[in-house]
């Protein structure tokens, strides 16, 4: 009688402290708080730069840019673009970008050559525009049945099988800028990298409005490093301040998700 007594009275004790203290019920692991208000605050940071969120602005420091796939287009630039532009590829970012008076009308991801085939860097003008192109000298090699035995040949080099022909590489809107063969057309890219022989591979979306854009003459420029007319460097600064507060973020979002499993099966263990 007595222990069931000491039993009820312990219930009793606890429903009372359940009732006028209940954070002590719900104890939380003062790692989860420190995450918590880590969280809150760097959500707050990310509130810092407001800019308009269709300004260039925002597109760099929005975007984890430069190594996005994703394209900036100015449609009020774009439609004086024939009058007055400048192409810029800057290999560093591997960042295209379409200047109109001074001011940028596009910028989009390209995929340049590869080491050993490095995209030459200078001042060029385009001198051959063709919106059906095939590279004579890069591309498949067949055998007389018609049979691909090299997916990557180069026609330069690479024998020729005894019956066989070599079937250039299609480069659709090409812009041709040097005499020996490097040019901006359609091709495969994958941002932040470079994959061609040479050539600047464009996204298909954006070498069809540059090919209509661009006329024999337009300038491209190709440098390594960001050009020095590029009028945003502080929206790329806090680029790079944004992908390091996201990448926290998500990191913190993670680690919370896994705290609080971990406290709740905890409990249900003890339960």
């Amino acid at each position: 009688m007595r222990t069931l007594f000491c039993r009820s009275t312990v219930v009793f004790c606890l429903l009372v402290i359940q009732t006028i203290f209940p954070a002590c019920t719900n104890f939380e692991a003062p790692e989860l708080t420190a995450a918590k208000k880590e969280l809150a605050g760097l959500k707050e940071q990310q509130n810092i730069y407001n800019y308009a969120p269709s300004s260039y602005e925002y597109f760099i420091s929005h975007n984890q840019y430069p190594t996005t796939i994703k394209i900036y287009k100015n449609r009020e630039l774009l439609d004086q673009a024939k009058k007055n532009c400048h192409v810029v590829i800057c290999l560093s970012q591997q960042r295209g970008r379409l200047y109109v008076n001074n001011q940028v009308a596009a910028d989009w991801p390209v995929s340049t050559g590869v080491p050993g085939r490095s995209t030459p860097t200078g001042t060029f003008s385009i001198r051959e525009k063709k919106e059906n192109y095939a590279s004579n000298r890069y591309g498949k090699m067949l055998d007389k049945d018609g049979k691909c035995v090299n997916s990557n040949a180069d026609a330069f080099s690479d024998p020729m099988p005894e019956g066989g022909s070599f079937v250039g590489s299609p480069m659709p809107y090409w812009m041709r800028l040097t005499g020996d063969g490097v040019g901006m057309h359609i091709g495969k890219v994958r941002a932040g990298h470079r994959l061609s022989h040479g050539c600047i591979r464009t996204p298909g979306d954006m070498a069809r409005e540059l090919y209509h854009i661009t006329s024999i003459g337009t300038k491209v420029t190709v440098i390594q490093d960001i050009e020095p007319q590029f009028p945003s460097y502080s929206a790329l600064s806090a680029g790079v301040q944004q992908n390091a507060i996201e990448k926290r973020i998500k990191e913190l979002e993670k680690r919370i998700y896994d705290l609080q499993m971990k406290e709740y099966l905890a409990q249900q263990n003890h339960g």
